[in-house]
């Protein structure tokens, strides 16, 4: 009788503590990053390390993902690669480009997370975080290591349902780059 009693009063401590935001609500956000990013089919991105997702509880929402902003092979030199140099600033050049794209896509998927975990408190945040990859033969200068935005999930829900225009959109994100 003791077990019973116990396996029931188990069972029901662990349901009590059942995060707002489930596990299956954050794989299916994480899907949903690796999809997108992957999808680029103009200019793709390299996923690196797929979409990471977790819950912070009285916080809220954290996904990472690791990319480079260039989807290339590494640079091979040889005596018959001409022009090594100008090829370097090119890649540079085109990522530089890409940085901005990457936070507007980083600002849609956040968005979209609003809306894809209900059981989040509106008060709590999303947080995106992209780890960007160079090459060591990379010229790296105004590029970026991280890129983190963080947003509260209300603002981003009222924002969506008003149809907010992208700068104002862009105006609800903390940004930290390093």
């Amino acid at each position: 009788m003791k077990p019973l009693l116990l396996i029931g009063i188990a069972t029901l401590c662990f349901a009590a503590s059942e995060p707002p935001v489930s596990l299956t609500a954050l794989k299916s956000m994480e899907g949903s990053i690796n999809d997108r990013i992957r999808s680029s089919i103009a200019d793709p991105y390299d996923l690196l390390g797929t979409a990471r997702g977790t819950y912070l509880e009285g916080y809220g929402a954290v996904f990472t993902v690791q990319v480079n902003l260039v989807l290339l092979p590494a640079l091979r030199v040889s005596p018959f690669t001409p022009n090594v140099d100008k090829a370097i600033v090119e890649v540079h050049d085109h990522k530089v480009r890409k940085v901005e794209a990457l936070k507007a896509t980083m600002r849609e998927l956040m968005t979209d997370a609003s809306k894809s975990l209900p059981g989040m408190p509106s008060e709590e945040r999303i947080v995106m975080e992209a780890i960007l990859f160079n090459y060591s033969w990379e010229q790296t200068r105004d590029l970026p290591r991280r890129i983190t935005l963080t947003a509260y999930k209300q603002k981003l829900l009222d924002a969506a349902n008003h149809h907010a225009t992208p700068a104002e959109m862009a105006a609800l994100f903390q940004e930290e780059v390093l």
